[in-house]
């Protein structure tokens, strides 16, 4: 696990509280996210990231089998798809969708920008999946590698990314 800084922390089981500073935050090994809490840090019951998409690099189409994904535009504007619908949301736009439901999202409209949105996962429980999904070697058979990495953490992947649905790649 690659840590940017070490959380301020006082025992969440012990009524204490998490404190995570404007700059500080964990990377998961093999993502871009901030997470400002993760599951590790507050047993189990979220995990509360900043997300920054580069363009054309979001996700396969996939559901949860117990977590709400949620998401919160900060900058940009980040197209998703939730069930059949296709949606773009930009700054102060919210989306929250519930188990089971397939959605995807990607930066299919800022040019080389960034977007940035803050992402929450409830349960927690993200950090862990997506290192399991960046240690799976390249090759032949890293999609098969994937597919049971996030399996094993209760996702589901279900379909293409976005942009391939969409016909841009």
């Amino acid at each position: 696990m690659a840590r940017l800084t070490t959380n301020a922390t006082t025992p969440t089981g012990s009524g204490g509280y998490l404190l995570t500073k404007a700059n500080d935050g964990q990377l998961a090994f093999g993502s871009p996210h901030l997470f400002k809490a993760a599951a590790h840090d507050t047993a189990g019951r979220f995990d509360f990231m900043v997300a920054t998409f580069a363009p054309m690099t979001g996700p396969p189409l996939h559901s949860h089998e117990e977590r709400d994904d949620t998401f919160f535009v900060l900058e940009g504007l980040l197209t998703l798809q939730a069930g059949e619908e296709i949606l773009d949301l930009g700054p102060g736009d919210f989306l929250s969708i519930p188990p089971r439901m397939a959605h995807t999202f990607d930066n299919l409209h800022n040019g080389d920008d960034l977007v940035r949105a803050v992402n929450v996962m409830t349960p927690g429980g993200l950090f862990p999946m997506i290192e399991d999904m960046a240690r799976v070697p390249p090759g032949p058979e890293q999609q098969d590698g994937i597919k049971a990495a996030t399996r094993r953490h209760g996702t589901v992947i279900v379909g293409p990314p976005l942009r391939v649905t969409l016909g841009l790649e």
